[in-house]
């Protein structure tokens, strides 16, 4: 018995003995783990692992703690895949007499996880398998050959981590925080994950499951991910995967069910809040895809939408509700599309390219091609745009009447618009992602024609309207554009040149009749004239925004209106305040000509004839700060006889400051007598501002009004 106790005691001490000596063998040892340790994640995916420290421990059971990780991303030299202050896990010691790596219960706090895909293709997610590293180099067997480390993972759980990913290929990049992460029976036959992603009230779930994947990959791969997304609590949206993909280690063969839907479209800017997604609802896909390797193919796809607000990209327009559908890869896709544009019905119908060829398009948009009829609808008529689409090149035939185009509120209306001709995108996607006037401008070439026999804008209406566009190096013209209206034929030019930095416009018009309200909301001017303009001119600018062209504008421009309205306010401002002026007082015509340069419009003509009032002038007027300097001579006329007096008004169009100016001999006054004007100053008013084009004629003067001539009088103070 006393044999047995100390033969136990001679065991426990050399227990602890060996104990405490594997533990400081590890512990010394831990370099050389962490060399093989790198060796075999190199071998095995071929991105460099980095560990600062490494610490391992025996008791109570083997177990490794990593400082200071840090896995390489794809771009030699540049940002890391993955970093992580620690790492933990389990380690088998039974492995490691075969040169194997087994890590049970890999667990990373707060990694940050960044997926680049660089513009040539190369992209973080890409596993390279190496060759054995020389990391080893020293590490021999018997024979001094270099020894063969593998690396096992049983399981994996991630905790409080980011991923970001930046797509220099498309030009997509973001950010979602990863709430959990957990990777069970990675090296057995049904490996499982389970991930959480949350942002504000918006969580998405994701369960999933596979065959087997290490060390050896099965022959075929079932696969299963299921996605919930859930907002406040309620459900948003689903989406799963379901299929098996055949000889995964070798020609991948598909064949996955994919689908899903969203209830809100903009529930996903909790996730994407730079994504600048429309309002829309009701939002399915389902589709099949089949193919090996590199080049999977739809073999079926489905896909269908609700009502989305798209005034964002076009005021005023909207989608009702959107189809798309092929059931086998050699179907052409079926498109419909029902929309709005402003009050206005409008559809689309048409075929894209067989499914086969989306496919080619999606994995290479910026090559492959696909072709595309489709027929733009309103009622009877019909608009057809027929030809090739692709990320980079593409060419469309525009062919077709469209009935009736209302482009919003506020906009023109146009009647049985009819277009002819072709046009061509050198670099689809870019114009795509953005375009504004400028860009379409540098991404198009091509000529068409357009003709309308009616249009409506602001109550005025034009006949037989038409146009010759054309777009080549970056400039566009649309010469010459020609109409009826008024009883006048109208001509005019428009050029927009965008080969420099900065985009130069140039507008030409002999005559054109537009309503002046529009005028005065480019100026950014108060309501002051209503009626119809009469322009003339050439002007020139540049810029890409209403301001910088009002202060690069140069040119000369003749602005005239006939039997138009004046505002009480208008006349306040050009005569002061006491003029007793109700409502609008009626205008037999009213004409302008200026000189613009540097923001400043210079008025060497100015008139103004109504029946009761005759006004004279010329002066300055900012046309991005409105600041006005006008010199005056209002005459009001009575019977054969006039009274008036020459007013400065300076300010701003919202705060105008009219007084007196002095005559010559430097006192204020006010003439009494003199002719009235009775010879009719209009039509020489008229010819000056319209530079002896043509246009509408003034009505003839009216009589008897010399009891209202005698209430301005006496408001203006000289009558009691």
């Amino acid at each position: 018995m006393r044999l047995k106790w100390k033969i136990g005691l001679l065991a426990g001490a050399a227990v602890v003995l060996l104990g405490g000596g594997s533990v400081v063998s590890a512990l010394q040892d831990a370099n050389w783990l962490r060399v093989r340790l790198a060796a075999a994640v190199e071998e095995r995916t071929g991105h460099h692992l980095t560990i600062d420290r490494l610490h391992v421990w025996i008791l109570p059971f083997p177990w490794v703690e990593a400082r200071g990780v840090r896995l390489s991303g794809v771009e030699e030299g540049g940002p890391d895949l993955l970093t992580a202050d620690s790492v933990r896990a389990r380690l088998a010691l039974l492995p490691l007499f075969h040169h194997r790596i087994v890590l049970n219960d890999v667990s990373l706090t707060q990694p940050h996880i960044l997926l680049r895909r660089l513009a040539d293709g190369r992209a973080d997610w890409q596993i390279a398998p190496n060759e054995a590293s020389d990391a080893g180099a020293g590490n021999t067997g018997p024979a001094g050959g270099k020894l063969h480390w593998n690396l096992g993972i049983s399981a994996l759980q991630i905790t409080k981590g980011e991923v970001r990913w930046q797509d220099d290929m498309r030009g997509w990049s973001g950010w979602l925080p990863l709430t959990a992460l957990h990777l069970k029976d990675l090296e057995g036959d049904h490996p499982t994950l389970n991930a959480t992603v949350a942002r504000d009230k918006s969580v998405v779930t994701l369960t999933g499951a596979t065959g087997r994947l290490m060390p050896v990959t099965a022959e075929t791969l079932p696969v299963e991910l299921k996605v919930a997304f859930k907002q406040d609590g309620h459900p948003a949206g689903l989406a799963h995967i379901d299929g098996t993909i055949t000889d995964p280690a070798g020609k991948r063969g598909y064949t996955v069910n994919f689908g899903g839907s969203l209830a809100q479209l903009q529930s996903l800017q909790a996730f994407f809040p730079h994504a600048g997604l429309p309002q829309g609802q009701n939002i399915s896909v389902d589709g099949i895809v089949g193919g090996e390797g590199a080049e999977p193919v739809l073999q079926g796809l489905h896909v269908r939408s609700g009502a989305v607000d798209l005034s964002q990209f076009f005021p005023g327009a909207s989608l009702g509700r959107l189809m798309l559908d092929a059931t086998q890869p050699t179907d052409k896709m079926a498109l419909v599309v029902d929309g709005k544009l402003g009050a206005q019905d409008l559809g689309v119908r048409g075929t894209l390219g067989t499914l086969a060829q989306l496919t080619a398009l999606g994995m290479d948009p910026a090559h492959a091609e696909t072709p595309a009829e489709l027929m733009v609808l309103d009622g009877a008529s019909n608009l057809r745009i027929a030809g090739t689409l692709g990320g980079g090149h593409s060419a469309l035939d525009v062919h077709g009447v469209l009935g009736r185009l209302a482009l919003g509120e506020g906009r023109p209306t146009i009647e049985d618009l009819k277009a002819d001709g072709h046009v061509d995108a050198a670099d689809t996607l870019s114009l795509i992602r953005k375009h504004t006037a400028t860009d379409v401008v540098r991404g198009l070439s091509g000529v068409v024609d357009v003709q309308t026999p009616h249009i409506t804008w602001q109550g005025q209406a034009w006949t037989d309207f038409t146009t010759h566009v054309v777009v080549h190096d970056a400039r566009l013209t649309a010469d010459p554009m020609t109409a009826q209206g008024n009883g006048v034929q109208q001509s005019g030019r428009f050029t927009y040149a965008a080969a420099q930095p900065v985009p130069e416009i140039e507008v030409s018009a002999r005559p054109v009749l537009l309503p002046v309200g529009i005028m005065q909301q480019w100026l950014g001017a108060p309501d002051l004239v209503q009626g119809i303009v009469t322009l003339v001119g050439t002007v020139s600018a540049h810029g890409t925004d209403a301001a910088t062209i009002r202060q690069t504008i140069t040119g000369h421009i003749g602005a005239s209106i006939v039997d138009g309205t004046l505002g009480g306010n208008a006349l306040r401002t050009l005569l002061g305040p006491q003029v007793p002026v109700k409502g609008k007082m009626p205008v037999r015509c009213f004409g302008t000509h200026m000189q613009v340069s540097g923001g400043v419009a210079t008025l060497d003509l100015l008139g103004l004839e109504s029946d009761f009032l005759s006004l004279h002038g010329h002066g300055t007027v900012g046309l991005e700060d409105h600041a006005l300097n006008l010199h005056l001579s209002p005459h009001v006329l009575l019977g054969g006889t006039s009274a008036g007096s020459d007013v400065q008004v300076t300010g701003t169009f919202a705060a105008p400051v009219p007084k007196m100016e002095p005559a010559y001999s430097g006192r204020y006054g006010i003439t009494i007598g003199g002719d009235d004007g009775g010879g009719d100053s209009c039509p020489t008013l008229l010819s000056a501002a319209r530079e002896g084009a043509a246009g509408p004629a003034a009505s003839a003067p009216k009589k008897g009004k010399e009891g209202k001539v005698m209430n301005m009088l006496r408001g203006l103070g000289l009558f009691q």
